[in-house]
């Protein structure tokens, strides 16, 4: 069964705003993901997302299947 999520990635930060993540093996800027953040006004809650193009990248980097 496929999973709908990846875990155990890192974060990345280089210098106030830009964030990345990387599955933590590969670092260079090939293997890091770009990553976008969205706020709900109403709660607060934040959530992060990346190109669907760099989900595949970290899943060629993963250990996964």
């Amino acid at each position: 069964m496929e999973e709908s999520q990846m875990s155990g990635l890192s974060v990345f930060a280089s210098g106030v705003y830009p964030v990345e993540l990387s599955v933590g093996k590969r670092v260079d800027a090939q293997h890091r993901a770009a990553v976008r953040a969205s706020v709900d006004l109403s709660t607060g809650e934040v959530r992060f997302y990346v190109d669907t193009e760099a989900i595949e990248v970290l899943s060629r980097d993963s250990d996964r299947p």
